[in-house]
C-alpha cells in the first residue's frame, strides 16, 4: 500500500538503561542490523519495511537502516532528518575494504587511563617526586614530522579512495541514505553549536557536512515534513543552505513550520490571533518498536559480526556466545588477501580470572618468539595486572614481565623473569627493600625447563633506599651474596656531597673449615671513605660476618619464596587458560543456569520436606490419638469389669440362707474370690491413673527424639 514516507517514521524509545544518547543509539543500530546495499544503486527501492520489521528480520538498506536511526534519535528528543541523496561506491556499499587502520601505538592499559587527570596521578604533596622534563623541541620541527607521519599513514587509503571514486562510471549517481542531525538551540545551552552533521547508519559513526563521500542531497524529512533541496548538487554537501525555512534553498511538502526547524528557542509562544490553521503530517501507521531482551542481548545478528578493513579484520560476538568470554578480535595484517599476521588484539568481557585484553605481537618473533601481553582487572587474589612474555607461558625460563596492583602485602611491584635470572622491584616497603636481583645456574635441558623444576640460586643482590636515622656508614645501600665464590660484598649509601660508597667484603668460612679454624681478620676487607666511624674491630667484624651469613640464608629462602610464587602464578594461569569460567550475575536469570537449579532444587527440597512434615505429623498425630483412645478403653474395660464383680458380689452376699451345706460352701468360696479379684482390680484401676502420665511422657519423649519429628513442634510433658 502506498503511504507518505514521513509516516514511517515512529519517534521511540527502548527501555534499556545502555541506550541513553546519539552515540548509542547509533552504535546499536549499526551492530543489530545487517546492512545490504541496494539492488539497483541508481534508482529507489521498490518499497520500504517499517522500523518494527527491521528490527525483527534485522536486515536493512540504507533507507531503512536511516528510519530506523531517526524514529530512535527523535524520540530521544534530537533533531534528526532521513536523507535522500548521492554518495561514493564504497559508502553506498559499505565496502569498508579500502579503508586502512593503524595498529595500536600504546598498551591496553595506557589506553584505559588516557582519560584519567594527570593531576590526580602525580604526587604533588611528594617534594621527592621527580618532576617531568622540559620538552625542549622545535614546535615547528615536531609539526613537520606531524604532517610527515601523516602524509605517510594515510597516503595509500586517499589515493586509492580518490581513484576508486574518479575511476567509478556511477561516480555521483549512486543512491544513497543516511541521518542528518542539526542541533537545536535551547534556553538552557544557548552555545549550542548550530552547525548540522551526519551520522552514516551503516557503520554508526559521525561525519561532518564537508565529508567528500557524500556528494549531494536531494531531499530531507522526519515525521512532521518533507523538504526538497533546491540548490545544486555539484560541488558537494558543504556548500549548502540548512535553513529548512527558507524557501529560496528548500521547497516543503505541508505549509507548517514545525518546531524543529524554527530559528530560536524551543520554548516559542504561538500567536493568539493567529487564525491560519496548518496543516500536519499524519500519525505514523507503524507499530510501536520493540526490541525483546534475548534480541538485545545477542547484540548482533546471530551473536557475531565480521567487518574487513583494507589491513585488518575485525569480530565482533555478542556476550556469552564465546565460551572464553571474547567479545572482540581485531587481526592485522601486512599483506593483501589477510596474509602475514603480525598483530591480534582479542578483549574479553565477564571472565573469573579478570582477564580483560590479550595483546599477541608476532612482528618481533625472532629468537625470543611471540610477544603475549595479558591485561587483568582488580580483583586477582595474586593482584596479576600484566603479564607480558615471549614463546611458551609454561617455561619457568621464558623471558616474562609479571606487573601487580598497588594492593599486595609483600609491596611487589613487578617480576622480570630471565633465562638465567629475575629482577623483582618494590614500593614503599618497610626494609626499605626496592630492588631484588637473583641469578640461576643455566641448567642442562636448557629452553625446556619446566615449571615445576626448580633453579639453584647462583647470586643474589638486594638495593635499599636511604634510611636517615642510620649513619652512612652503617646503612647498607646494595648487598650482593656470591653463592658460586662464597663471599659477601656490602656497600653501603652515599654521604652528603660524596660521589664514593664505603664497602665491605666478606669472605665466608669453607664448610670444612667451620669449628676447625679461628677467624681470620683478613676475611673482611673494609673500604671506609671519609669521614667514617672507623675501622671494626676483630670481634665486631666476627660478628658482623655472623650477620651476613643468617642474612644470606634468609635471602636464599626468600628466592625459594618467590619462585614459588612465580611457579604458583604459572600455573594458576596454565589451568585458567585450559579451564576458563565466565562469571554471571546472579539477577540474570536467562543465563544464569546454576542460579536456576539451586533455586529449583530448593523449592524441590521444601516441597519433598513439606510432604515430609505433613506426612510425620499425621503419623505422630495418629500415635497419640491411638495411645490416648488405647489408654481409655482399658480404663473402661477394668472398670466395668469391677462393676461386675462388685455387683456379683451383692447379689451372693443379698441371696436368702440355705440349708444346703454344699451350696453356702460354694458362696462362700466365690465370694472370697470374688472380694480378691475386687482388689487387685482396685489395685490395677489405682496404679493405672497412677501410672498414665508416665506412660505418656515416655512417649512424648520417644517421639522428639526420633529424626523423622525433629522438624515438627515437640510435645508437651506433663508433671
Amino acid at each position: 500500500m502506498t503511504k507518505c514516507v514521513c509516516t514511517t517514521i515512529k519517534p521511540s524509545r527502548l527501555v534499556y538503561t545502555d541506550l541513553i544518547e546519539l552515540t548509542s543509539y547509533s552504535q546499536f543500530v549499526a551492530k543489530h542490523i545487517t546492512y545490504f546495499k541496494l539492488e539497483d544503486p541508481l534508482a529507489l527501492p521498490n518499497k520500504i519495511v517499517s522500523p518494527a520489521t527491521t528490527l525483527k528480520t534485522q536486515t536493512a538498506n540504507c533507507f531503512e537502516l536511516a528510519i530506523l536511526l531517526v524514529s530512535f534519535l527523535i524520540g530521544c528528543g534530537y533533531n534528526a532528518f532521513v536523507v535522500y541523496g548521492y554518495a561514493t561506491k564504497f559508502v553506498c556499499n559499505n565496502d569498508l575494504r579500502k579503508i586502512k587502520i593503524d595498529l595500536p601505538k600504546e598498551s591496553f592499559d595506557e589506553q584505559e587511563s588516557e582519560s584519567e587527570n594527570i593531576e590526580d596521578i602525580v604526587d604533588v604533596d611528594n617534594p621527592y617526586a621527580v618532576e617531568p622534563m622540559l620538552d625542549l623541541r622545535n614546535e615547528y620541527v615536531d609539526f613537520l614530522l606531524d604532517e610527515e607521519k601523516n602524509k605517510t599513514a594515510v597516503n595509500d587509503e586517499v589515493q586509492e579512495i580518490e581513484f576508486y571514486d574518479w575511476t567509478d562510471p556511477l561516480f555521483g549517481k549512486r543512491v544513497h541514505a543516511w541521518v542528518m542531525v542539526i542541533p537545536l538551540e535551547t534556553e538552557n545551552d544557548k552555545n549550542v553549536s548550530e552547525i548540522p552533521y551526519f551520522i552514516e547508519p551503516s557503520t554508526g559513526e559521525r561525519k561532518e557536512i564537508s565529508d567528500e563521500n557524500y556528494t549531494g542531497i536531494e531531499v530531507v524529512w522526519n515525521n512532521t515534513n518533507y523538504w526538497v533541496n533546491l540548490q545544486s548538487l555539484e560541488g558537494g554537501c558543504m556548500q549548502y543552505n540548512f535553513t529548512l525555512t527558507n524557501t529560496t534553498y528548500w521547497e516543503h511538502f505541508l505549509p507548517d513550520k514545525p518546531q524543529s526547524v524554527r530559528k530560536g528557542t524551543l520554548g516559542l509562544k504561538h500567536n493568539e490571533n493567529e487564525t491560519i490553521k496548518n496543516l500536519v503530517m499524519p500519525n505514523s501507521w507503524v507499530t510501536v518498536i520493540q526490541v525483546p531482551i534475548n534480541k538485545y542481548l545477542m547484540l548482533y545478528p546471530n551473536g557475531k559480526k565480521i567487518v574487513q578493513y583494507m589491513n585488518a579484520i575485525k569480530e565482533f560476538y555478542a556476550d556469552y556466545i564465546m565460551p572464553n568470554g571474547l567479545v572482540k578480535r581485531t587481526t592485522f595484517y601486512t599483506k593483501p588477501g589477510y596474509l602475514n599476521k603480525i598483530f591480534v588484539r582479542e578483549i574479553y568481557k565477564n571472565r573469573i580470572d579478570k582477564l580483560m585484553c590479550t595483546d599477541t605481537n608476532y612482528a618481533d618473533e625472532g629468537t625470543l618468539g611471540t610477544e603475549t601481553i595479558e591485561y587483568f582487572r582488580p580483583g586477582r587474589d595474586d593482584y596479576l595486572k600484566k603479564h607480558k612474555f615471549y614463546g611458551d607461558c609454561d617455561n619457568i625460563e621464558t623471558r616474562r614481565l609479571v606487573t601487580f596492583y598497588e594492593l599486595r602485602l609483600d609491596s611487589m611491584a613487578d617480576i622480570k623473569v630471565n633465562e638465567n635470572s629475575f629482577i623483582i622491584t618494590y614500593n614503599d616497603r618497610s626494609d626499605l627493600l626496592f630492588w631484588h636481583l637473583c641469578i640461576f645456574h643455566r641448567t642442562k635441558n636448557h629452553g625446556t625447563q619446566n615449571i615445576n623444576n626448580k633453579r639453584k640460586p647462583k647470586c643474589v643482590v638486594e638495593k635499599y633506599l636511604r634510611n636517615e636515622s642510620k649513619h652512612k656508614d652503617l646503612d647498607i645501600a646494595t648487598i650482593t651474596y656470591d653463592i658460586e665464590s662464597n663471599n659477601i660484598y656490602v656497600q653501603y649509601q652515599y654521604g652528603e656531597g660524596q660521589i664514593t660508597q664505603s664497602s665491605r667484603f666478606f669472605e665466608k668460612p669453607t664448610y670444612s673449615s667451620i669449628g676447625n679454624e679461628k677467624f681470620n681478620p683478613k676475611s673482611v676487607i673494609e673500604d671506609i671513605v671519609y669521614p667514617y666511624m672507623g675501622y671494626l674491630r676483630p670481634h665486631e667484624a666476627y660478628i658482623m660476618l655472623q650477620e651476613m651469613i643468617e642474612s644470606e640464608k634468609k635471602a636464599l629462602i626468600n628466592v625459594l619464596k618467590l619462585e614459588n610464587n612465580v611457579i604458583q602464578m604459572l600455573e594458576t594461569r596454565s589451568r585458567e587458560r585450559a579451564e576458563f569460567k565466565l562469571k554471571v550475575n546472579s539477577l540474570d536469570w536467562d543465563r544464569n543456569h546454576w542460579i536456576r537449579k539451586l533455586l529449583q532444587d530448593k523449592k524441590d527440597k521444601k516441597h519433598k520436606l513439606t510432604t515430609k512434615e505433613s506426612n510425620a505429623l499425621y503419623i505422630r498425630d495418629k500415635t497419640i490419638q491411638y495411645f490416648r483412645q488405647n489408654t481409655k478403653n482399658q480404663f473402661i474395660r477394668f472398670k466395668n469389669l469391677f462393676e461386675t464383680k462388685k455387683l456379683e458380689l451383692q447379689n451372693l452376699t443379698k441371696s436368702p440362707q440355705t440349708n444346703d451345706a454344699e451350696l453356702r460352701d460354694r458362696n462362700l468360696i466365690r465370694c472370697s474370690s470374688l472380694k480378691t479379684e475386687l482388689n487387685i482390680l482396685t489395685l490395677k484401676l489405682k496404679r493405672f491413673k497412677e501410672s498414665r502420665i508416665k506412660r505418656y511422657n515416655n512417649l512424648a519423649t520417644c517421639i522428639n527424639s526420633n529424626p523423622d519429628y525433629k522438624k515438627l513442634p515437640p510435645l508437651k510433658l506433663f508433671v
